[in-house]
């Protein structure tokens, strides 16, 4: 992923999502709801189908888990690694993946669905072997930390972070 889609300038996302969203001055009729910017949707979409991918490919075993860290808040972390460690995903109980002829889950369809200017429904469907499963989960824009640990000048920088996820 390039810097220039996770570090969306937050003043632009608020200024997008204030007039698809502000109440009129006079109280008439209700005024439909406007998306918000399409660069903007498409560019969430983009981050949505880069994390989700990641997770899935730490969940068959072909990434780290620290390589999820500052993509998803330390809940889902948490909930990935137990996953991980009772072989929910992909595993059968003599250690062999499931997931199909590579034992690879892949990402089928994504959509995003905005809440509100920095927050972000997400749903889809993901592939396991001849199976279709659903997922969904939240993003929202939180500050993050993102120089490296122990590295100085500690550098914080806003970003959209999986903060809920789920595997049906």
């Amino acid at each position: 992923m390039t810097g220039t889609l996770l570090n969306l300038d937050l003043e632009v996302l608020r200024a997008s999502w204030r007039e698809s969203t502000e109440a009129p001055d006079d109280p008439g009729p209700e005024r439909p709801w406007v998306p918000p910017d399409p660069a903007l949707a498409r560019s969430v979409r983009t981050i949505a189908v880069a994390v989700l991918g990641r997770t899935l490919e730490v969940l068959d075993g072909r990434r780290p888990r620290i390589q999820l860290s500052g993509a998803v808040t330390e809940a889902v972390f948490g909930q990935i690694t137990v996953l991980l460690q009772h072989g929910a995903f992909g595993q059968q109980s003599n250690g062999h993946q499931s997931n199909g002829p590579d034992g690879c889950a892949r990402l089928h369809r994504v959509h995003v669905q905005f809440r509100s200017v920095a927050a972000a429904e997400v749903f889809g469907t993901l592939e396991c072997g001849n199976r279709v499963r659903a997922l969904a989960g939240r993003l929202e824009r939180r500050r993050v930390r993102v120089s490296a640990p122990g590295a100085l000048p500690r550098r914080v920088a806003d970003r959209w972070v999986l903060t809920e996820f789920t595997i049906l």
